[in-house]
């Protein structure tokens, strides 16, 4: 059986177009062998079965989380391995063994993952001994049994199944009660914290009033997230107990990272079909839409899974970038491999050109979520219909306000009571009926196929801006196609397409600032606020870029028309930007996914051109979180976002996009003391102006601004985790003035002296049109060398370029070696006469010039050792192992390698 490394590394050859391979990273992470204890403060048989059953020690988090739980104090065990599931299962056996008629309650984010996590649990109960097994029930399967002792339900069943029917079919188990599991509660995140701050003041509630204990065991588990406590108090009310729970032992695991683009679904079923010709187990992780075009691609293949949970299996591949906290998760999942296929979304092709960004990323952050009064006031009117709401409770959930405009509506009453006492009143509707965990209000929308299958359930503010008659879902990526669109049942049909296409709206925005709550000056002396604004948008039509051809523009024959109040940070800017469309500010939402928590469908930028302001707003009525954090983290971001706008130049959907971005962010970013600015312009070619001469600066490979003293900020990033900055190496270099001796081989002319056309030799030829394009997508733009004269001296033949304009990646020095091969082999074959070709017996055999065991030099993998040699078509062909990129196929003719000990020569003369 081929090797998970083998079989990628084979797919990679076969689907390499010319000199760039699809397969950008292979890289085999080490495991850990983990840390144990002699004992867990658990009972007797217990400790004895679980250690039969699992054959693993305990771990030193086991002690301490149930140390705290027994104290009353809620736990979150943070961890980046999956294993962390055993350790919820083992608190949970320890906690309803002490009281024998206890429940405990698991709440899961979505019906996948309550599935998923009833699959896991049953399995660990099924294997232990008969004295400790308690019976287990999925909330919506068919045989629910209230009487269980765990009760597995998802945020949408405990919403309007266990706590709408409490007093009904499910008064017994509140009354028992006594643990409450929250596993991957980073998942609330946004208006999804909101409504589980709200869920769990119902929990609490419930319980209180059918006799539970007043205190309940609450532990949750989270993959690692940097600094979780605020938002972890906001959304239970209460300090948590944070327990690290990476000290289990870990296997090791086969990252690979391939570069799909517009063919990311079709390479993800080709993949995941070559590791089950060869005997692996696959599972597919990717979103529902995705699913819905993946799955006919594949088949029905018992071997290969397709969905958004993430079963126990051999291989994973996962389309798409997860979340940073999400991609370490997958790692330490214990998978013998992970294939992390990047399409087009903008932060994609960013981590495409710089896959080392991947393992360096640091730790997201979590946004706490906000007080959305359209999420409490759903809640209060559920929690009304429950029980009746008294003032105290009001008071404590910080609703006072909100429950006096309902009052006013006749949504609540007052019961006629000497204490006041709230229920709901004649004009108050069903509020169970449409509940949605990422929407403020109104249900999830519906998303059918032609057959009128449903496929998905989006969030409403993706049918508002993204979902408009001909997008292509999902946003920026493609795959499926909006064929009708019913607002009055908040349905949309799709269709779906190959080859895959993209589309953008095209936008008209109004904002209007309710409330300016904060402002300060960041770091080089730009204006930034934050508060509340009122934004009137209109989407008259549509950026769409098809399989073939140029970008088109579509207009939409009904505009839609959306205004929503939520939170915004704007920035101000100095120079005036020429904005169709509403096309700026995508770069800074596309870098908010590689930070934190947020979805880049999660904030949407609007620019005032009156006012010269670009505001972030959440796309959430109420607010979602993700314009306070921005506002907090902008030093960090805007670096990022260039390199963001950087790595989309050459892409022809997103050029508008990426020059704008570029403009205005290198306009905040070099009002940095690290930066000139103007040196800054003028490689952007932004309004030539004719100026001073400029002294010639080096391009850095970094660049993290400090962050803002007048707000508490967190800390820098470190070194090692600061986002990788390109700029573009199209520098102004200066001029030689006439006093001081000449810098260049041969003279640069002055802008006032009247220059004949340049003459090209005859001998030399341009590469073809592909090749430039294929250059300039891998490669930095070159800079134009202004006219010569023709008494001018040409330079030596093979002078190497300026160091400023050298590739700084490996593809990109590959790519610029190769260039230079093939124009000297033309220039050569057009100035020597043509040798005779000699017989096949006349040839001598090629001598190999590298063994195995050999220690050599390869440019630009670094050092390796020699596995093998052998002799293709009367070339030597190398497999070299790399201790950072494995074993790679090399050959000598295309690439530097030396013995390390050899000389070193000059690279042009040894190709």
């Amino acid at each position: 059986m081929q090797s998970i490394s083998e079989i990628v590394q084979a797919m990679a050859r076969q689907r390499g177009r010319t000199d760039t391979s699809p397969l950008a990273l292979l890289r085999v992470l080490d495991g850990r062998a983990g840390e144990r204890i002699s004992h867990l403060p658990v009972g007797a048989e217990l400790e004895q079965a679980w250690i039969a059953m699992t054959g693993e020690p305990f771990r030193p988090h086991q002690s301490q989380a149930l140390t705290a739980l027994r104290r009353n104090e809620p736990v979150v065990l943070r961890s980046s391995s999956a294993n962390v599931v055993d350790t919820l299962a083992l608190l949970g056996y320890a906690l309803l063994s002490a009281e024998p008629g206890g429940a405990a309650l698991a709440l899961t984010h979505s019906l996948a993952a309550a599935r998923t996590l009833h699959a896991q649990i049953t399995r660990i109960n099924e294997r232990m001994p008969s004295a400790l097994r308690f019976s287990i029930t999925l909330v919506g399967e068919k045989q629910t049994n209230p009487y269980a002792r765990l009760v597995i339900c998802s945020a949408e069943a405990l919403h309007g199944r266990v706590l709408r029917h409490h007093d009904r079919a499910w008064d017994l188990f509140w009354a028992r009660l006594r643990t409450l599991l929250i596993p991957d509660i980073q998942h609330y995140a946004g208006v999804s914290g909101a409504h589980l701050a709200d869920l769990l003041q119902r929990v609490r509630r419930t319980a209180r009033a059918h006799g539970a204990p007043a205190a309940i065991a609450t532990v949750a588990t989270m993959s690692w997230i940097h600094n979780p406590e605020t938002a972890l108090t906001a959304a239970l009310g209460a300090p948590w107990r944070v327990v690290n729970g990476d000290d289990d032992q870990l296997r090791e695991t086969t990252l690979a990272v391939w570069r799909s683009g517009p063919t990311r679904l079709r390479d993800a079923a080709d993949l995941a079909l070559a590791l089950q010709r060869n005997g692996y187990f696959v599972h597919i992780a990717c979103e529902y839409l995705e699913r819905a075009l993946i799955v006919p691609m594949i088949g029905d293949i018992p071997a290969i899974t397709v969905g958004t949970d993430l079963p126990e299996t051999q291989a994973l591949i996962v389309v798409g970038y997860p979340s940073a906290g999400n991609l370490r998760r997958l790692l330490n999942g214990g998978y013998q491999a992970v294939v992390l296929i990047l399409g087009e979304l903008p932060h994609e092709q960013m981590l495409a050109r710089n896959v080392e960004a991947l393992l360096n990323l640091p730790a997201p952050e979590w946004p706490p979520a906000p007080a959305n009064a359209y999420v409490t006031a759903q809640h209060i009117l559920c929690a009304a219909n429950e029980l009746p709401l008294t003032a105290e409770e009001v008071e404590s959930w910080g609703a006072t306000d909100i429950v006096e405009r309902l009052a006013a509506s006749q949504q609540l009453v007052d019961l006629p009571d000497s204490e006041i006492c709230w229920k709901p009143g004649p004009e108050a509707h069903d509020p169970y009926e449409e509940f949605h965990l990422t929407a403020p209000s109104g249900s999830a929308i519906a998303a059918h196929n032609e057959q009128n299958r449903l496929i998905a359930r989006l969030d409403p503010t993706t049918f508002e801006r993204w979902a408009f008659s001909g997008a292509a879902l999902p946003p920026l990526a493609g795959g499926q196609r909006v064929i009708t669109r019913d607002e009055e049942h908040a349905t949309i049909t799709l269709r779906m397409e190959s080859p895959i296409r993209r589309t953008l709206p095209l936008r008209r925005c109004t904002i209007d600032v309710r409330e300016t709550r904060q402002t300060r000056t960041m770091v080089g002396g730009a204006n930034l606020s934050w508060g509340r604004v009122v934004v009137e948008e209109e989407i008259y039509a549509y950026r769409e870029q098809p399989a073939t051809g140029a970008p088109t523009e579509v207009k939409l024959p009904v505009p839609l028309k959306v205004r929503w109040v939520a939170h915004a940070c704007w920035f101000t800017l100095n120079n005036q930007a020429q904005v169709l469309g509403q096309q700026i500010g995508w770069s800074l939402a596309a870098a908010l996914p590689l930070r934190s928590l947020v979805s880049i469908t999660d904030i949407t930028p609007a620019y005032d051109h009156e006012k010269q302001q670009l505001f972030m707003v959440d796309s959430h009525p109420g607010g979602n979180g993700a314009a306070g954090w921005l506002f907090a983290q902008a030093e960090q971001l805007l670096p990022l976002a260039y390199d963001i706008a950087y790595a989309c130049r050459q892409d022809p959907f997103l050029e508008p996009l990426s020059r704008v971005d570029m403009d205005w962010l290198l306009a905040l970013l070099g009002k940095a003391p690290q930066r000139s600015p103007e040196p800054v312009r003028a490689q952007l070619a932004v309004a030539p102006e004719p100026a001073k001469p400029q002294p010639s600066i080096a391009r850095p490979t970094a660049y993290v601004p400090p962050v803002s003293t007048p707000t508490p900020t967190p800390p820098p990033v470190p070194a090692e985790d600061a986002p990788f900055i390109e700029i573009p190496p199209r520098q102004a270099r200066p001029q030689p003035s006439r006093q001081e001796p000449p810098q260049q081989t041969r003279p640069q002319p002055t802008r006032q002296e009247p220059q004949p056309p340049r003459q090209e030799p005859p001998a030399r030829q341009d590469p073809p049109p592909a090749r430039q394009e294929r250059f300039s997508i891998e490669s930095p733009p070159v800079r134009q060398e202004p006219p010569r004269s023709s008494s001018t001296t040409p330079p030596p033949r093979n002078a190497p370029p300026p160091a400023e304009e050298r590739p700084a990646d490996a593809d990109a020095l590959v790519a610029r070696l190769r260039r230079l091969r093939e124009q000297r082999e033309r220039e050569g074959a057009q100035n020597q006469p043509i040798p005779q070709q000699k017989s096949n017996a006349a040839r001598r055999p090629l001598a190999a010039r590298f063994q195995a065991n050999d220690q050599v030099f390869c440019l630009p993998y670094g050092n390796g050792t020699v596995v093998e040699s052998r002799i293709e078509d009367e070339r030597e062909i190398l497999i070299v192992h790399f201790p950072e990129h494995g074993e790679l196929e090399i050959d000598p003719a295309i690439n530097l390698v030396r013995l390390i000990g050899e000389s070193h020569g000059r690279v042009d003369e040894l190709l």
